[in-house]
């Protein structure tokens, strides 16, 4: 505090001090200091009074300085209870009050004063939701709503790990984009398998314990029946097979085609010790291949369909093409069957091409702000996510030179899936970083404009995503103390 000298004229001037105030250990801690800084001791400050009006404004200052310093000390305690009350209740264990839909208790991160690492982790978690909207609609083939909903459901445990210290950091689209797919296939298996999966149809036709115990069964008990599972094994095994030779025919197994292996032997969700040896196991020929058991018409269809769409998603090669009829004679699917099933496949692909271009574009329209940055990268991978791989070079190549998107209805003749497709990929984008209000009030016009574009709109997409993602939040928030 500086000497106060009165501003009325010297009268009869006359010198008083009084001792300056010491902050308070409350009030330097508010200011920045130490806790453990070491106070001055009181000085003594000689100030100039002429009168009765000055002693009285040398008192109102020394009292305001005081309550300065107590407010200051009562603002730092304020805002530390809270702060210690939260640290308390997150780190510990047990069962807490909960809201009507959670039921969990976990352990934060400690959070330090000034740094919300609870707000951060929930941003980080928007974006893991984000991701998984954008997986649900990019595999969707309808009924986009229920797979958004039914795959966030399902990796709620994931989404609790993001507020568990010990827990290990599950992937994401944005860091490790390959276990990230493969996780997600298998979340979806029993609520929308992917498209883009080749054997998608035999996972649809209840090839999977993802879903657990089926019929009477599931009201005693979540496991499956022994039938059930030698079942998903027998005909697992052989859509695994199956894919594997395709993929082997024109040359070796590459990354990509390992990657998409994997995410099928994941969506069977049988125990470790079936689904060890299918990662590992080499191409087999299929004239020398056995078949097991009865296969269901519909499940031998399904594996020929996915055949196909295994060959043709690069381009079709002969060896390929006499591989899948090969398969289609062993399993006695009609011959006129296999060729209409190769030409519903290469026109699968086309239209996989059209949506995924659709999708690509929106996303860079909506994040046009965001180049270089999240603009290009989740461009990227949804064109990695949504393109058939023949078509996919040129286009990534057109992303990654950061070149604008211009409205010109290039996108037509679209059905309303795949423009529902495209919209909920960008929206789920544009999510991403979890923008504030008014920089969604900006995202959701460049939507809007790039929904008319295609003929639709965007508010038909839009509370799909949203609602799944508040959803999941405020679950995960209910549980946090």
């Amino acid at each position: 505090m500086t000497a106060v000298q009165s501003a009325a004229p010297v009268v009869g001037s006359r010198t008083q001090s009084i001792p300056e105030t010491p902050p308070s250990p409350a009030a330097g801690a508010a200011l920045g200091a130490p806790a453990s800084a070491p106070l001055e001791s009181p000085r003594r400050i000689p100030v100039h009074a002429t009168d009765a009006t000055a002693a009285a404004a040398i008192a109102v200052v020394a009292a305001l300085a005081s309550a300065a310093a107590l407010h200051a000390a009562r603002i730092t305690s304020a805002a530390r209870g809270p702060l210690e009350r939260s640290r308390r209740s997150m780190t510990e264990t047990g069962t807490t009050s909960r809201a009507e839909r959670a039921n969990f208790s976990c352990t934060v991160r400690a959070m330090e004063a000034g740094n919300d690492a609870v707000t951060s982790t929930m941003s980080r978690l928007v974006a893991a939701l984000a991701e998984e909207a954008i997986f649900a609609f990019a595999g969707a083939s309808g009924g986009a709503k229920d797979a958004i909903e039914g795959i966030i459901k399902r990796r709620a445990d994931a989404h609790l790990a993001f507020f568990q210290a010990a827990a290990q950091p599950a992937p994401t689209m944005t860091g490790g984009f390959d276990a990230w797919l493969v996780e997600l296939t298998r979340a979806a298996a029993p609520v929308a398998p992917p498209v883009w999966l080749p054997m998608s149809e035999v996972i649809r036709e209840k090839v999977t314990l993802e879903a657990g115990a089926r019929g009477l069964r599931s009201l005693f008990s979540s496991k499956p029946s022994d039938k059930d599972v030698q079942r998903v094994k027998r005909l697992g095994t052989l859509s695994v097979r199956v894919l594997r030779a395709v993929y082997a025919a024109d040359g070796p197994v590459d990354a990509e085609e390992g990657r998409t292996i994997a995410a099928l032997v994941a969506s069977l969700g049988l125990p470790e010790a079936d689904t060890a040896p299918l990662y590992a196991e080499a191409p087999q020929s299929m004239e020398e291949m056995s078949v097991y058991g009865d296969v269901e018409a519909n499940v031998a269809r399904a594996v020929v369909r996915g055949a196909w769409l295994a060959a043709v998603w690069d381009a079709l090669d002969p060896r390929e093409e006499q591989v899948v009829r090969t398969v289609a004679s062993k399993l006695n699917v009609a011959q006129e069957d296999v060729d209409a099933m190769r030409n519903e496949a290469i026109a699968r692909v086309d239209a996989r091409r059209a949506a995924g271009l659709a999708a690509v574009d929106a996303v860079r329209f909506v994040l046009a702000d965001r180049v270089p940055g999240a603009g290009i990268q989740l461009a990227a991978l949804v064109g990695t996510l949504m393109l058939p791989r023949r078509y996919r070079e040129e286009t990534l190549a057109q992303v990654a030179a950061g070149t604008p998107v211009t409205l010109s209805k290039r996108h037509g003749g679209l059905t309303g899936d795949e423009r529902a497709a495209a919209l909920g990929v960008a929206w789920g984008a544009a999510l991403h970083d979890d923008p504030s209000l008014g920089r969604r009030a900006l995202l959701r016009a460049r939507l809007d404009r790039f929904a008319a574009d295609l003929g639709d709109e965007g508010g038909r997409v839009r509370p799909m995503v949203e609602a799944a993602i508040d959803e999941a939040l405020a679950i995960v928030a209910s549980g946090i103390r």
